[in-house]
């Protein structure tokens, strides 16, 4: 290890000493391009495909500054113009014709591509796939013939998304719907454009190539150095920029972002690790080597507390149980496990985290009005432990022991929680095996080479449904409560339909969770078309969530960030830093001596 941090310290050396005006070169560039920044964004991700299902906070960090959809959320959750110049509503109650017309600003792909209208419609059209899992799918059923089309029950040329023009995207609603909520979800990362040819029929490893990964971002991702443990980020000269025109940065500012990932020291085994050494990582911090952290080593972060800069993420953590396990099909058993945690407790180890009182986050609307759904509804769930009411459940269900595998993503954050919670579902009598999960690297053959790939285990997990227990972060996608609460309801699930069946089932959300009572629900929620109506509904579907425990809230995720010697650093409401206007006011650049 001390090797690695000596050899990263003078890799950085080379970009520091330039920046802090101490001599030095850039020998990478002939001409100054702007300021080029070290930095540690967030932790390591293996793929970058917005329509995925996001189960690390960690992606929507770097998804965030290489993406941009129609519209975006400034830092107070207000709707802003993005890729969207104007938008009409055009309404014909006669014909019982809604629709949005959206005109695109002209801007361009990384690589050079013109960015249109078709790029949406690519990228919608994916998610409403009757064989595509994804619960963004659940952003756009307001459009008209998407139920239907997911369901497998008419032409995916059916949604009701075109490309009138170039530059024109005409969505047409089965109804009147609120707009203004409408343009909430299109401001999510979920729905941000993709481009068909960079895609290739949905490829397992797409969004793992530098080559085929095409963003229209601010930035766009250069290189990724795995045995390095390193990520190039530059700006994306072809955003919103006239090439021949404007200067290189006339909307984004530095140049260049280094991102370092030390990693921890080889297992015994000699296996490569994947979790991220925060320790390493701060010391080179405190160096005066990285200039940004968008995490904090466990063990620092009460004593930079006050520092450090805090807002609620956009995103839950949490435990899924797999309801196809026999010990997980019965609820009691499920609510009773949920129920003996002390959330208060997990929130303390962690810090940066609130103790979760149900699943949808703080950070989700309850109306167009602006207050929380939380805030609103109140708790559909106990922060405190209920010990003596677990043990009655599991009474009750006949089960006194039981043995299962806790999966959950490599590093101390969760290591630190999956320990506690294991101790106390150990006291209720059950053996849990904890299984921390780094990346896989896959190897595969293409134009008679062999190429490396990195898949995230947790991702791969959860997608398969390959677990008993595992811990995710759960995604809000947007501000509205519905999208995450509707997934757990068979036909809002987001996975499409099983083809293998006779009757075209609808495939289950991941947990393999169905129930009636809870799929009605969702359903009256979403034929409920006033947004203030609809939140009460949709809150005593969490109520009932919580009854059922597919899923286990544990805490309210908390973005964080330290940084030194920076400007300009912005935030989505959604839990990205927007890096635009990012400065270094030390920068100076010095060209390379001849």
């Amino acid at each position: 290890m001390m090797k690695r941090l000596l050899a990263l310290a003078l890799c950085l050396l080379t970009v520091v000493l330039p920046l802090a005006s101490c001599g030095g070169s850039i020998a990478m560039d002939a001409e100054d391009k702007g300021d080029i920044i070290n930095a540690y964004i967030t932790g390591d991700i293996y793929a970058f495909d917005p329509g995925k299902d996001i189960t690390d906070e960690s992606a929507v960090k770097i998804l965030g500054l290489i993406y941009e959809g129609l519209f975006r959320l400034g830092a107070n959750g207000k709707v802003e113009n993005a890729l969207a110049e104007k938008v009409e509503i055009v309404e014909n109650e006669a014909n019982n014709e809604y629709k949005m017309l959206i005109n695109i600003k002209k801007t361009k792909w990384s690589n050079g591509q013109a960015l249109t209208a078709d790029d949406f419609v690519f990228a919608w059209k994916r998610l409403m796939e009757p064989t595509y899992q994804s619960t963004a799918a659940a952003l756009l059923y307001d459009v008209k013939n998407a139920r239907t089309v997911k369901a497998g029950d008419a032409s995916i040329d059916d949604l009701g998304v075109v490309a009138l023009d170039t530059y024109l995207l005409e969505i047409t609603f089965e109804g009147k719907i609120d707009y203004d909520n409408f343009k909430k979800n299109l401001a999510s990362l979920s729905l941000v454009p993709l481009r068909e040819d960079s895609v290739a029929n949905n490829s397992r490893y797409w969004s793992r190539r530098q080559a085929t990964l095409v963003s229209n971002g601010p930035f766009a991702i250069k290189s990724i150095d795995r045995d390095e443990d390193t990520m190039r980020i530059e700006r994306n000269i072809y955003y919103y920029r006239d090439t021949e025109e404007d200067k290189l940065d006339r909307f984004v500012n530095p140049y260049r972002i280094l991102v370092t990932f030390l990693k921890e020291d080889e297992k015994p085994s000699g296996q490569k690790t994947y979790a991220d050494d925060l320790d390493a990582i701060y010391a080179e911090y405190e160096a005066g080597n990285v200039l940004y952290m968008g995490d904090i080593p466990l063990a620092k972060r009460a004593e930079l507390k006050k520092k450090a800069n805090l807002t609620d993420a956009n995103s839950t953590y949490s435990y899924l149980f797999n309801t196809n396990n026999d010990l997980f099909g019965d609820a009691k058993v499920r609510k009773a496990l949920s129920i003996a945690i002390d959330r208060n407790k997990v929130a303390e180890i962690l810090v940066y985290a609130d103790a979760a009182t149900g699943l949808v986050a703080n950070t989700v609307y309850n109306a167009t009005n602006g207050k929380s759904f939380r805030d609103v509804q109140g708790d559909a769930l106990s922060a405190s432990a209920d010990v003596e009411g677990a043990k009655a459940l599991l009474k009750e269900a006949g089960v006194s022991k039981g043995s299962f595998t806790l999966k959950y993503r490599d590093g101390e954050a969760e290591q630190a929680v999956a320990e506690y919670i294991a101790g106390v579902w150990k006291d209720l009598g059950f053996k849990v095996e904890l299984t921390p999960l780094t990346a896989v690297r896959e190897t595969v053959i293409e134009n008679s080479e062999e190429v490396d790939y990195y898949i995230d285990s947790v991702q791969e997990a959860y997608e398969t449904g390959d677990f008993d227990v595992i811990a995710v972060d759960i995604s809000m996608i947007g501000t509205d409560a519905f999208a995450p609460l509707a997934v757990y309801a068979t036909e809002f699930s987001g996975n499409g339909i099983d083809m293998q069946s006779e009757n075209y089932d609808f495939i289950p959300h991941i947990t393999g969770f169905s129930n009636a009572d809870y799929d009605a629900l969702i359903e009256k929620a979403f034929a409920e078309k006033d947004i203030k109506a609809r939140a009460a509904i949709l809150a005593e579907a969490e109520k009932l969530l919580m009854d059922l425990a597919p899923v286990m809230p544990i805490v309210f995720n908390k973005d964080c960030y330290i940084a030194q010697d920076l400007k300009g650093i912005k935030s989505s409401y959604l839990g990205y830093r927007v890096l635009n206007d990012l400065k270094y006011p030390g920068y100076v650049y010095v060209p390379e001596e001849k």
